[in-house]
């Protein structure tokens, strides 16, 4: 803090400060020392209010008090120097400022009423006060009206109307305050209903725009779903209907409980606490929670280590459970002020539709239709009798347009300790609630529902650890219950037959299924793992086991979900880590399978599971490598080795046909004939379109004489390419940095050799990020890049370079070197896993090829933040590796580059 800052902290220091430094400017002994001045307070007042708490309303309160002083003081030297321009005039705070609230780096919102006919009266008085708060480098928002022409716009734009809510004088002249509060006021009082819809379509557009959920694992604290715009939203809603704060000790309508408000009041301290230190983190005006802030947001806020769990990972759950809570208080508040808004014309209760008027439990259902929610018929009974808790959620899975009544809710949630271990076991209790579920056509909402009001976590009591829980990673986008609700989402749609062509496999087991809620169930549980300390397989499954035996009575069904929950991602690794044509491979996981039921399972599971986990962990690659391991580990089931055989090959025929197809433009004896010779190895892992890219390109390079050949195309935001080479030691590692050079980085490979010694290297290539390409001109550069070390090995390494931004640098990824000698006949199988970096893929192919060994094939994973790169090695001879000081020798060179400083 400067020595200045120190000697103008107090009002009236500041106030001093001020006039002395307009006096130096006004009398030419100064250029801009009131600028000055005022850059070197703001900044100072920042410091002060983020030092004194870490209370984000204290905080906010300190600097609006700050700026209010500053204001005040710039009005006061106006009005001495052009009283008749600021004749009449009112400086008013509006928005956020007018709360008397702001965070270190938000907007300074003013709103300057007059009474002049001509708004150039005003101009001198507003550059005396704007124009140095600009050049001190505050944010400011502005506008200026008369009264009548505030109300005017406030009629046409909600925005501004909204912000006038708030609006509250700072300093000038009180008449002019009155009289646009009092038309503001009669505004308000003619437009409620339109102004409480729009605000409803208004927050609901803010949601759409943040994905519909509060559960991002990088949540926007302002704007997104749970967060301060969702409770700035029912204090404005609530201030419009009836001229109060929603949490004042003696409100003018109880919408909310003393409880609920508490719950308000606790969640807004957090939430703004949270914005004003993510301010100071950036030193900017930032919102948006992201992975790289998060660690030093929880030591700011001094959170602990506690029992295996890190300080951010409790930070990030205690963020979630919050926005749990404003979606809780939002449901009840915007169905309570509907209902209050309709009381002049109430609806008597009625009876539930036919429909509902029975389910899986015996006698009618306590329910009745209150303002077209669901609700109990009679609290008292439902109090006694926590089944009606289940059954209300079986009426809304029927029923979705019915929404719940609060106070059907707030009974559940308060009587939600009545869910014993009896009820939980109790077999009917159990059937509703898997019904619920199974049957929902909207299970997303039940299920966020049944959290918020306790229900969830009764039933499924590892649910309390996972609520909320982040997995600390790029691999994310939600928290982990809101993974297991969205999965469970994505499985509806398949089941409704809405991604046929999408997942045909996974939509024809879901067509004939004959018990979906042994699914469901599996869907719910698996990823209970992150629940448990320690996780091992044994842990996991007795947990599920325990679980699965409340709800299902057949032993081979509860078998079957303890397998496929406890070793869940077995088939991902599979597709994306091993080479599918190999029929050892095969056989290891069919032998860990068993039986058709839990290849089912595993398929199903792996779908939704990768349809929700991120934003690009599902594309075309990673659709054909599951339905490869699908079909051939039903073909061992159904026939063992030679099973997989017949259809290797009947695969391979139908490809060919195709491809045949799709080269209908070639002499019929020359396309026959590239068919034929077309190597079996080659075939099989290749789809039709890459065969028939393959004959396109090798034959145009054979006319054209060229030792080379390249064809790169961009396609639903990847480049595949395709290079038709001479083979020679290190051929891999030099396109693999090129790709890296060009800015891009490899999502798949696929490493082929022809009976003539040529390579047929193929990639899927992504950006950096991860993010959709939308560059064509990239196509150009790495075309070009491939095909130059295709043609000869370039001389000097890639420039791997990290691009400003890359955010894998800020997560400790263990390095670990894994060798698979049982996993192929042929070859040694080694995984080297790590944190990803631009280049990995090259120096890992680089440092295998200085000690010597070949690379059969090659296939890459990412999760994230984390690389997972398999290789299938030989000797240079064709030989597999078996000696042991070579293995030592290949892991510690793989560690070595895995460990490099990048």
């Amino acid at each position: 803090m400067t020595q200045n800052a120190q000697n103008t902290a107090s009002p009236s220091s500041l106030t001093t400060a001020i006039a002395r430094a307009c006096d130096e400017q006004s009398a030419g002994q100064s250029y801009g020392a009131l600028s000055l001045l005022l850059k070197a307070e703001f900044g100072a007042a920042r410091e002060r209010a983020l030092g004194a708490s870490r209370n984000g309303e204290i905080i906010g309160n300190r600097l609006s008090a700050f700026a209010n002083s500053v204001i005040r003081a710039l009005h006061d030297q106006a009005w001495a120097r052009a009283p008749r321009a600021g004749e009449g005039v009112a400086i008013c705070a509006v928005g956020g400022f007018g709360r008397d609230c702001l965070a270190p780096y938000s907007d300074i919102d003013l709103l300057f009423l007059h009474q002049f006919k001509d708004e150039n009266r005003i101009k001198p008085f507003l550059d005396f006060i704007l124009y140095p708060l600009f050049d001190a480098g505050a944010i400011l928002g502005h506008s200026v009206h008369t009264p009548q022409s505030a109300i005017a716009f406030a009629k046409e734009d909600m925005t501004a109307r909204t912000s006038y809510l708030d609006a509250r004088l700072i300093a000038g002249n009180k008449k002019t305050f009155k009289d646009f509060s009092g038309r503001f006021d009669r505004l308000r009082l003619t437009t409620k209903t339109p102004f409480i819809k729009a605000k409803l379509v208004e927050q609901e557009a803010r949601h759409d725009r943040s994905d519909q959920s509060r559960y991002l694992a990088e949540p926007d604290v302002k704007e997104g779903k749970g967060g301060l715009r969702d409770l700035h939203t029912l204090r404005w809603l609530y201030r419009y209907a009836y001229d109060g704060e929603i949490d004042d000790p003696s409100p003018k309508k109880k919408i909310l409980t003393p409880a609920d408000v508490k719950a308000f009041q606790k969640a807004e301290r957090f939430l703004w606490s949270v914005r004003c230190q993510l301010h100071a983190l950036r030193g900017r005006a930032d919102e948006r929670l992201t992975f790289d802030v998060q660690p030093a947001m929880a030591e700011r806020l001094r959170y602990r280590t506690g029992a295996a769990t890190a300080p951010v990972e409790r930070f990030m759950k205690h963020y979630f459970l919050n926005a749990t809570e404003v979606g809780r208080l939002t449901r009840i508040f915007c169905a309570k002020l509907e209902e209050e808004q309709n009381r002049l014309k109430p609806r008597a209760p009625t009876l539930p539709p036919a429909a509902l008027a029975e389910d899986e439990a015996p006698g009618k259902p306590n329910l009745r239709i209150k303002n077209g929610r669901l609700a109990f018929q009679s609290p008292a009974a439902a109090r006694k009798n926590p089944r009606d808790f289940f059954r209300l959620f079986r009426a809304f899975a029927k029923k979705p347009r019915l929404d719940f009544s609060p106070d059907a809710l707030a009974l559940i949630t308060q009587n939600a300790a009545a869910i014993t271990t009896e009820v939980r076991r109790d077999r009917i209790n159990t059937r509703l609630f898997l019904a619920s579920v199974t049957t929902a056509r909207d299970p997303v909402k039940m299920l966020r529902v049944m959290g918020e009001t306790g229900l969830l976590v009764k039933m499924l009591p590892f649910f309390a650890t996972i609520s909320g829980k982040v997995q600390y990673g790029l691999y994310r986008r939600y928290t982990i219950d809101e993974h297991v609700f969205q999965a469970v989402g994505v499985l509806t749609d398949i089941r409704a037959g809405k991604s046929g062509d999408e997942h045909p496999i996974t939509s024809a087991l879901m067509k004939t299924e004959k018990r979906p809620e042994v699914i469901y169930l599996t869907l719910l549980l698996y990823e209970s793992r992150h629940s448990i300390a320690d996780f091992t397989v044994e842990k996991s499954e007795r947990l599920i086991r325990r679980v699965a035996s409340r709800f299902l009575d057949d032993e081979s069904e509860i078998e079957d979900v303890v397998w496929a929950v406890s070793r869940f991602g077995q088939m991902i690794e599979v597709a994306k880590r091993r080479n599918l044509s190999d029929t050892q491979i095969i056989k290891r996981f069919t032998e860990e399978t068993r039986t058709q039921r839990r290849l089912d399972l595993s398929l199903i599971l792996s779908v939704c599971h990768l349809r929700v986990v991120g934003a690009h962990t599902w594309d075309k690659w990673t659709r054909r490598q599951l339905a490869d391991v699908y079909e051939a580990a039903s073909a061992w089931l159904n026939d063992g080795a030679q099973g997989v055989e017949a259809w290797l090959a009947g695969r391979a025929d139908a490809v060919r046909r195709e491809a045949a197809t799709n080269l209908a433009h070639w002499f019929d004896a020359e396309r026959d004939t590239f068919l034929e010779q077309a190597p079996t190895d080659i075939v099989r892992a290749l789809d039709a379109a890459q065969l028939a890219q393959f004959a396109s390109l090798s034959r145009a390079a054979q006319l054209e004489g060229a030792d080379a050949a390249v064809d790169a195309q961009l396609k639903d935001g990847v480049i595949e390419a395709m290079v038709y080479a001479h083979d020679r030691p290190g051929l891999l590692a030099d396109l693999a940095g090129a790709i890296a050079g060009a800015g891009a980085s490899v999502r798949a490979v696929q490493v082929l050799t022809t009976a003539d010694d040529r390579a047929l290297d193929i990639f899927t290539i992504q950006a950096r990020d991860g993010a959709p390409i939308e560059e064509p001109d990239l196509v150009r550069r790495l075309h070009q890049a491939l095909l130059t070390v295709a043609r000869a090995a370039p001389k000097k390494p890639p420039n791997l370079a990290r691009r400003l931004g890359d955010r894998r640098k800020i997560f400790d990824v263990p390095s670990e070197v894994r060798l698979d000698l049982e996993a192929s006949e042929e070859c040694v199988v080694v995984e080297a896993e790590g944190r990803d970096r631009p280049g990995l893929l090259y120096q890992l192919a680089a440092a295998l090829n200085e000690i010597g060994v070949t690379i059969k094939s090659a296939h890459i994973a990412t999760y994230g933040e984390r690389a997972v790169d398999t290789f299938y090695l030989q000797d240079a001879p064709g030989y597999k590796i078996t000696n042991k000081r070579r293995l030592q020798s290949i892991e510690r060179r793989l560690m070595n580059v895995l460990n490099a400083k990048d």
